[in-house]
């Protein structure tokens, strides 16, 4: 009964569904009527969606419908198959019980087929309630008592087969004390009760599903109407604003054209179907076409030869309707007198999608004559080219200068040197001493030259360090003391309050700075005193270290600050013929602070004395110690006083064009005690080692400049190196720019002297690698320093591919 009362609940279900159906079909056809009346693209999209909408709500409505018949229809099943279970187990007892009573065999077979579909109908069971947890377990402790009650039945007809009738019997009586048959029914009866109630629950869903269906119906139709209505005042309402935006896009077009003539640009416009090109008639004055609509390949015939692929190129990209790129190339065009005018061409792609594929529908842009500003680049261009070409020269010149300029300077302080250790009258010693300090003054000027010219080339760099800051600011007091005493100019160090015990800056460029500004300070000032003053300011923000040079010297006026860090400038002319100087030093310092990452500023007025202070920044406040330093003031020292001299004891080669230069440096390691050859240029050099070598005498070292005729100094390591002489090579180079040392480094060279020579620095570099390091630990590094510049090379190879 159940099952008919299901079926016929399900079937009233699916009739309600079915009408509710053709309702909203009815009502569908009213809305596709009114649609294809209306004839206008918004009306169809309204009324489409209220289709779709009622659609979906249908299917879901069909479908909850079908879920509901499909669970009820479950429950069903699940009630035969516990019923079949509770039959299968009493028609195997009624069979077994037939058997002991008549003991016929024939009732065996009725047991036999009641104990296999009772089996069957536990599977089946099983399989329907798989995905119900609660019934599972009831389930299996019923299969328990029904597999029990099947092993009773055949434990009993064995005993009857073996031991006979009362034995049969006892154990039938014994069997019916475990009451296994009433487990079995009160099992079924919950396991029944269970799927009762969930019977009640699905045709309850059921019945919902069905009142839901009517509800969507009704109020799907009543929603299409109101939304007809609204399509219908929203088109009388969009043809209004239709009209209004016609003579808003008219007024527009008109605006738009106003502003391509008054920017003389032309427009254009490509139909993607038909690939033609529409131009209005700027464009074709620029072009020199005359029809206003030709194919897109015609109007390629126009355009220079050299161009015509780059700007089909630029067009193919832009109308890709997956990645459109912009539009913008410039071009040349021939016109029919042969004329060549430069052409600026703009443009964006437009595609909308079509079937669920991207459709170019159309492409515009803008085209305007750039003849005039590409002869004005091209002009540039040249002058840039000129303009670097000249900066080139002027390294070259300037490298060839410092060569050339210090080649003679390293021969006038060398021999002035000499001389001072050979004359002793005083009045003599003073006319050297006077020559080597102009010399020295020179080397000083050339060097600032040589710097200001590195800096506006950018090949001047800054190498920050770790720098001890209070041995670092006593050198410079031990050096300027000198200078201070020779004018009798009070000059103190001090430090106010603690200082970082050292700071991460380059210390040659520091001191170059600092020295430059104290010497100004001591030079402008003829009485009273010069200070330098370092303190840390811990709350600036970077915290900074600040070197203030106070003097109380002439002053400088706020016009002449103005000029100040100019280079090759000064307060004014007077103070020029008074004091000297080139006016490069303060332009320099100020630059190299700035390399620095630090600033440097004035403070003074005419006649009261001058105050420079130069901030460089603490990035990083962390580990760093302060301390307060107790500087002692170093007395000067005689120009008698010199560095001890190392002995020498070695062979030593010195090859260079210049024979001063041979002559001097000859003369300081023959007084050290080195027996010394000299070459005039790399070829004799090479030849000389190489006898050398083979008559089983060679040299310790060679000194080899850098820059000789025949062959130079880097061609002539190239050549000793690859003859397999491995003797320590000093390179001799004027140092004009930066990577000289770098280049005699990776050239084979193991040390780098600048000049003018050193004589002190020359025997010291002499004595340290004859007497003091193996060849061996030399060609090691010459091979680590090979490796290096392997992989830099490999490196920049790799960053441009």
């Amino acid at each position: 009964m159940a099952r008919l009362g299901d079926a016929a609940h399900f079937e009233a279900l699916f009739h309600a569904r079915m009408e509710a159906r053709v309702n909203s079909t009815a009502t569908t056809e009213n809305q596709r009527s009114l649609t294809r009346s209306l004839v206008n693209p918004l009306a169809v999209a309204v009324v489409m969606i209220v289709l779709i909408i009622s659609g979906v709500i249908a299917f879901h409505n069909i479908r909850e419908l079908q879920e509901t018949r499909l669970k009820v229809g479950l429950t069903l099943k699940v009630l035969a198959s516990l019923a079949e279970i509770e039959g299968a187990v009493m028609d195997a007892e009624r069979g077994q019980r037939d058997y002991l009573i008549t003991d016929d065999q024939r009732h065996l077979e009725p047991f036999k087929e009641a104990v296999k579909r009772t089996r069957e109908s536990l599977d089946q069971f099983e399989k329907l309630t798989q995905d119900h947890a609660v019934q599972r377990a009831k389930f299996n402790y019923l299969r328990e008592n029904v597999e029990e009650r099947i092993k009773h039945l055949n434990a009993v007809l064995d005993i009857r087969a073996e031991e006979g009738p009362e034995a049969a019997r006892a154990a039938v009586i014994q069997n019916l004390d475990q009451n296994l048959m009433g487990k079995i029914d009160d099992l079924a009866i919950s396991m029944r009760k269970i799927e009762e109630d969930l019977l009640v629950v699905r045709e309850a869903m059921a019945t919902r599903a069905y009142r839901s269906g009517i509800v969507t119906s009704v109020s799907s139709t009543l929603i299409g109407l109101i939304l007809v209505g609204s399509v219908l005042y929203l088109l009388e309402r969009n043809r209004r604003k239709a009209e209004r935006d016609a003579l808003m896009l008219n007024a527009t077009r008109e605006r738009v054209q106003l502003a391509l003539d008054a920017a003389e640009m032309g427009a254009w416009n490509i139909d993607p179907e038909t690939n033609t090109l529409q131009t209005d008639e700027r464009y074709r004055r620029i072009h020199g076409v005359e029809q206003e609509e030709m194919t897109f390949e015609d109007s390629l015939k126009r355009i220079h030869p050299d161009d015509r692929a780059r700007v089909r190129q630029a067009v193919r990209a832009s109308m890709s309707p997956l990645d459109p790129s912009p539009y913008s190339v410039e071009y040349r065009v021939v016109h029919r007198d042969g004329s060549i005018r430069w052409v600026s061409s703009k443009g964006i792609a437009r595609a909308s999608r079509r079937r669920g594929k991207a459709v170019l529908t159309s492409f515009d842009g803008t085209v305007a004559d750039v003849t005039e500003r590409k002869r004005q680049e091209e002009r540039l261009q040249r002058s840039e080219q000129i303009a670097l070409a000249a900066n080139q020269s002027k390294s070259e010149f300037l490298a060839n200068m410092s060569h050339e300029i210090r080649t003679p300077m390293a021969a006038i302080l060398g021999y002035a040197d000499v001389l001072l250790g050979h004359l002793e009258d005083p009045d003599n010693r003073n006319c050297v001493m006077i020559i080597k300090r102009n010399g020295e003054h020179l080397l000083s000027l050339i060097n600032d030259i040589l710097d200001l010219s590195r800096i506006e080339a950018g090949k001047l760099s800054v190498d920050a360090e770790s720098v001890p800051l209070p041995r670092l600011v006593g050198d410079i007091q031990s050096l300027m003391q000198v200078r201070a005493d020779e004018k009798n100019v009070d000059f103190q160090v001090e430090f106010e309050g603690r200082v970082p015990q050292s700071i991460e800056t380059d210390p040659t460029r520091l001191r170059q700075v600092l020295i430059n500004l104290i010497g100004n300070a001591i030079k402008f000032t003829d009485e009273g005193s010069v200070r330098l003053k370092v303190r840390f300011m811990k709350g600036a923000d970077p915290p900074v270290v600040e070197f203030s040079i106070v003097d109380t010297g002439i002053g400088i006026s706020k016009e002449q600050q103005d000029r100040l860090f100019k280079p090759f400038s000064q307060g004014d002319a007077s103070v020029t013929r008074k004091y000297g100087g080139s006016g490069l030093g303060l332009a320099i310092s100020q630059r190299l602070i700035e390399m620095m990452d630090g600033e440097m500023s004035l403070e003074s007025e005419l006649g009261e004395g001058s105050t420079f202070f130069v901030r460089l920044p603490v990035h990083s406040v962390e580990g760093i110690e302060l301390v307060t330093p107790d500087l002692v003031k170093q007395p000067s020292r005689p120009e008698e006083l010199l560095a001890e001299i190392p002995k020498l004891d070695c062979r030593v080669l010195v090859v260079d064009d210049r024979r001063d230069v041979r002559h001097i440096s000859q003369h300081f390691l023959e007084k050290a005690g080195a027996k010394v050859d000299t070459a005039e240029d790399g070829q004799q050099g090479v030849d000389a080692a190489i006898q050398a070598r083979d008559s089983g005498h060679p040299y310790d070292l060679i000194v080899m400049d850098m820059q000789m005729p025949v062959v130079d100094g880097l061609q002539a390591t190239a050549l000793l190196r690859s003859a397999g002489i491995d003797w320590p090579i000093i390179a001799l180079t004027a140092d004009a720019m930066k990577g000289d040392r770098d280049r005699c480094l990776n050239g084979g060279c193991d040390d780098y002297l600048s000049k003018p020579i050193d004589h002190i620095q020359l025997v010291s570099m002499v004595a340290n690698y004859t007497h003091e390091m193996d060849v061996s630990e030399l060609v090691q590094r010459r091979h680590l320093r090979a490796d290096q510049l392997q992989e830099k090379i490999e490196r920049e190879d790799r960053s441009r591919s």
